[in-house]
């Protein structure tokens, strides 16, 4: 029984100065942070190398250049150090599940032709998205917490890689006024660089475990003002994963009403966040014989969870029609049709299924509601 799990996990990061002191980190954030770097260290899957920032960590880095004979300034020295910090939910957007932020702090100071620029950077950890709260397969979250951390470490590693190699930056900063804004773009802000390299790395860690990546891109122009229905894959495109196929979508820029899937196609109903920017889903998918993540040896979870916003309004018609057909289709209800309509469904039938999404019936309750909608006609 092939079944769809959603979890949207958004990264952020704050790239500009922020001069207020910082609270130290948990104890068990500092835990996880230790425990997810070690691990990052230690895997062989290929990754930009994020040394530099780890290193300041542990010690400053000092990086020094000379300026040009007619610029404003004549030396450049950066000092980087970078600090662990507790989550602060208040910094974020309340609306995105946040797995961390890098954040720049730089301060200047200019004496004698020489520009100073101490940087006291901090990286958060949400612990609550680390936490496996999702009821996703512990294989992928611990794949999914290492690109957390990649995510992080490469806002610092791309700027400081800026500030040692990028001629533009560094004229840029030789000739920077005193009180002039300094140039975090390179911290890679709108994650151009860093959704690439996070793909890459994500990647190649679910082919190590056995399973398959699928990035789909959903752009403006797919969308009727910013909201769409479109087939995200296809099983048929991916003979290798059968009838016990576990699948994990994640999105960028996307809020997801509803998904569904028709026979061997798995279909995602959402809007653009933001409808200047492409949306992004990340599709995991894994063979498995295990039935955990299921409500019941015979409904997936998925099934129910289109259920609880389709009896809450937060879902059309549509799309709970699709998951009743998906029941027909694998023999969790009968019919003796080939193929099925729907008409109205009753008023009792909204309610029974709210009752079942949160727990007040049974899954057998809920089944033999669907499959009277067949023997009455009314499924036909």
């Amino acid at each position: 029984m092939k079944y769809v799990l959603f979890f949207s996990l958004v990264l952020i990061v704050n790239i500009v100065p922020v001069y207020a002191l910082s609270e130290p980190p948990t104890s068990e954030e500092k835990t996880i942070f230790d425990q997810l770097l070690a691990q990052f260290e230690t895997t062989s899957a290929p990754k930009q190398d994020v040394s530099d920032v780890i290193e300041t960590f542990q010690k400053q880095m000092i990086i020094t250049f000379s300026c040009n004979l007619h610029d404003t300034n004549n030396q450049v020295i950066t000092t980087v150090k970078t600090s662990l910090a507790k989550f602060d939910e208040n910094t974020v957007h309340q609306d995105l599940v946040t797995g961390g932020s890098y954040t720049w702090h730089c301060s200047q100071t200019i004496q004698a032709g020489k520009i100073f620029l101490d940087c006291n950077n901090e990286l958060r950890i949400n612990p609550k998205a680390i936490s496996n709260d999702t009821q996703t397969d512990p294989q992928l979250h611990s794949i999914e917490n290492l690109v957390i951390l990649y995510h992080e470490l490469l806002h610092g590693q791309l700027m400081i890689n800026a500030i040692k190699d990028s001629s533009i930056w560094q004229q840029e900063a030789c000739n920077l006024q005193p009180g002039g804004d300094i140039d975090y773009s390179f911290a890679d802000p709108d994650h151009k660089i860093i959704n690439y390299l996070q793909t890459q790395f994500a990647s190649d860690l679910v082919d190590k475990a056995g399973g398959k990546m699928i990035t789909k891109e959903i752009s403006s122009d797919q969308t009727n003002n910013g909201t769409f229905t479109i087939k995200v894959f296809s099983f048929a495109d991916y003979p290798e994963f059968g009838n016990s196929s576990k699948i994990t979508l994640r999105t960028s820029n996307i809020s997801e009403n509803s998904f569904f899937q028709v026979k061997n196609d798995v279909f995602l109903s959402g809007y653009l966040k933001d409808n200047t920017k492409p949306g992004i889903v990340w599709i995991y998918i894994f063979n498995s014989t295990k039935t955990q993540n299921m409500t019941h040896e015979s409904v997936p979870i998925w099934i129910k969870r289109v259920a609880g916003l389709w009896s809450s309004g937060n879902a059309s018609d549509a799309d709970f029609h699709a998951a009743v057909d998906y029941m027909i289709q694998h023999n969790i209800v009968g019919s003796d049709n080939e193929e099925n309509t729907v008409s109205i469904v009753p008023h009792w039938m909204q309610k029974n299924t709210y009752l079942w999404f949160t727990g007040e019936i049974d899954d057998n309750t809920f089944v033999g509601s669907v499959q009277y909608l067949i023997s009455s006609g009314i499924i036909h």
